[in-house]
């Protein structure tokens, strides 16, 4: 699957008219909304007397949260992402679907399991093409301000286990977990220094090699140890004693901004 955040807007009814239209190819059919805050039967826009949708009290709902903070809610409050199946995939049903885009609100934060009542209010809409568009408000109904944090990440990441779950083509995607090439200034400097490799590669090569002989966490920390590896774990927000990731740096090395040249790694152990 595939998802993208798309450029924040300033009005919610201009979203949901779009999402309602034809499309600007025409490739818009039967658009309905398939999940939400509440449940999709409660949210459906009704028609008018002409055949057309009326979105006056589904933008009125939406937008509630965001009435309260007054001064306090965002210029651009109206996040918008698209969750397309990949060519080949199975045409997925309304029922997939739904889990699919409350797996992705929950992941982000902006509206978890069990807490619909606190998070955003946001809407599902489904309308052909293997793909949906989810439109939400970001304004908490606890009356905080919502936040957003890497949330393209965290739909990748969601995107990724749904994929597993529903049998559907891997798709390759970037994230934070890929290694990355030295850059040129990297470089340039490491020829100054007269190192034989970029400070980022020795850590690289170190890490790879502790964890090859390591069985468990504790052999794995100890190894870089041995190695004169500088570590600095990083503890869950959510569990303080749960260990998520980690990262490390070579003792005495710095760049210009005095910072130690660092390795991130999503997670701890082997």
């Amino acid at each position: 699957m595939i998802g993208r955040v798309l450029k924040r807007g300033r009005r919610v009814y201009g979203l949901l008219w779009y999402l309602y239209s034809p499309g600007t190819a025409f490739t818009h059919s039967n658009p309905h909304v398939v999940a939400g805050w509440r449940h999709p039967a409660e949210l459906e826009p009704p028609l008018r007397d002409n055949g057309k949708r009326d979105f006056r009290r589904l933008t009125s709902l939406l937008e509630q949260p965001l009435i309260l903070l007054d001064d306090q809610a965002p210029a651009k409050p109206v996040w918008h992402c698209t969750v397309r199946a990949a060519p080949g995939d199975p045409d997925l049903g309304d029922g997939a679907w739904m889990r699919i885009a409350a797996e992705i609100m929950h992941r982000t934060g902006l509206s978890r399991y069990g807490e619909e009542g606190k998070g955003v209010r946001w809407v599902a809409v489904h309308h052909g093409e293997n793909h949906i568009h989810i439109a939400a408000v970001l304004a908490r109904q606890d009356g905080r301000r919502a936040r957003l944090d890497n949330d393209y990440y965290r739909i990748q990441e969601s995107l990724r286990d749904l994929e597993k779950e529903y049998g559907l083509q891997v798709v390759a995607r970037a994230d934070r977990t890929a290694t990355k090439r030295p850059t040129r200034a990297e470089q340039e400097k490491t020829g100054r220094a007269g190192r034989a490799e970029p400070p980022r590669v020795t850590l690289q090569r170190q890490v790879a090699a502790a964890a090859a002989g390591a069985r468990s966490e504790a052999e794995f920390l100890a190894a870089l140890d041995k190695r004169g590896l500088l570590v600095r774990l990083r503890h869950s927000t959510h569990n303080p004693g749960e260990v998520t990731g980690y990262a490390v740096s070579l003792d005495g090395r710095h760049h210009r901004s005095r910072r130690p040249d660092l390795v991130w790694r999503r997670e701890a152990g082997t």
